[in-house]
């Protein structure tokens, strides 16, 4: 999704190319600045966790829409104890403050049979290539009565086999987006991103469903068809005209 990191003594830093392929109308998806966020302020907090396991509770992102070829940020630990609250101020190709993340995790303890938790890998993670094709496009979602849905396919889950949270958000904002889009017939990007964690997506097929606040806002509520409509995150995303 165009979230990149590299380690940076004990920080790191954690940015993203911009391509028309992460982009809609010109802009970088806001979805794309939720993974980037997941992926940083959940690296900082594995370094506040000792053994234990960390578990996104939710993201926010607040950005103001700018054209740039690159949106760098560090994560910041705010606080460090049963929780773990992260901020990721990002700036764009000129330094300018362009956009600002923060993230909750809880602490839960390893048990003796869980395996050891995976390492950050020393390669760099830095060689950037783009996606194959546009995010909508490489996600191939079906359109639905109330918002949109994806089979339970392997290039969508992360490692442990559940939907990858960075795919859980694309899905939210396509939703989004088409439902407002086609109400206002307007072209819109996100300028605010809320995410809840509240299950994890084991079964599908996984269906976003749109409620519209307004023109601009909606609640996404992605649930999990397959495990009795359990309700897997719980979106508030907020869009502006351009």
């Amino acid at each position: 999704m165009g979230a990149h990191m590299r380690r940076r003594g004990s920080g790191i830093d954690c940015w993203v190319h911009v391509s028309p392929e992460v982009c809609a109308h010109g802009f970088v998806r806001g979805c794309v600045l939720v993974m980037m966020v997941d992926i940083g302020a959940g690296w900082a907090a594995e370094q506040c966790a000792d053994d234990d396991w960390t578990f996104t509770v939710d993201i926010g992102v607040r950005r103001d829409p700018t054209v740039t070829d690159r949106i760098s940020g560090a994560p910041v630990v705010q606080r460090a104890g049963r929780t773990i609250s992260i901020d990721l101020p990002m700036t764009d190709h000129t330094g300018a403050s362009s956009a600002t993340g923060v993230s909750t995790f809880i602490r839960l303890p390893r048990q003796p049979q869980d395996p050891p938790r995976p390492d950050f890998p020393e390669d760099s993670m830095d060689q950037w290539t783009p996606p194959d094709a546009p995010l909508d496009v490489l996600l191939a979602p079906t359109v639905t009565e109330r918002g949109l849905s994806v089979a339970h396919r392997p290039e969508l889950l992360n490692p442990a086999g559940i939907l990858q949270g960075g795919v859980a958000s694309l899905l939210a904002e396509l939703a989004a987006q088409r439902a407002l889009e086609s109400a206002t017939g307007e072209n819109l990007v996100v300028t605010s991103f809320d995410v809840r964690y509240i299950t994890m997506g084991r079964v599908g097929p996984f269906e976003a469903v749109v409620e519209p606040i307004g023109a601009h806002m909606a609640v996404v509520k992605l649930l999990d068809r397959g495990a009795g409509d359990a309700l897997v995150t719980h979106n508030l995303i907020g869009f502006t005209a351009v």
